[in-house]
């Protein structure tokens, strides 16, 4: 998840990187001399449109994702049926019916927190009534 922090920081900050190297290297090599409150002004325009793709966008970056095996890890369901040891049954979650199987036994309406996804099979283990 980091990397696409870094990543997004990067990707961000590239205008600015490109009009200070064309500010201050490529004009000077034409002989184009601007006052330095034109790039003042053009990199302040830069950082405020930054600020508002950040506020508009970083939660789409950083969020977990929302579909896909990795969004069932961790969530709890409902055992539907009994799931003896090394056997399979059937659990709720949210609104969808998933085939289970668990190494410890689970009964009917017990909660089961999913550990991970093998195939269109989840592997589950009972939910203590702390959690």
């Amino acid at each position: 998840m980091q990397w696409k922090r870094i990543a997004a920081i990067v990707a961000l900050t590239t205008d600015e990187l490109m009009f200070t190297f064309l500010f201050f290297v490529v004009l000077p090599l034409f002989n184009v001399r601007l006052p330095l409150s034109v790039y003042g002004g053009v990199i302040g325009f830069l950082i405020g449109k930054d600020l508002i793709v950040v506020r508009l966008i970083w939660n789409v970056v950083v969020k977990p994702p929302e579909t896909g095996s990795e969004a069932l890890l961790r969530k709890v369901g409902v055992a539907v049926t009994d799931i003896d040891a090394h056997s399979s049954g059937t659990v709720q979650i949210e609104n969808e019916l998933w085939n289970a199987e668990s190494v410890h036994p689970v009964r009917k309406g017990d909660r089961v927190k999913i550990l991970s996804l093998e195939g269109l099979s989840l592997q589950v283990e009972p939910v203590a009534d702390q959690e």
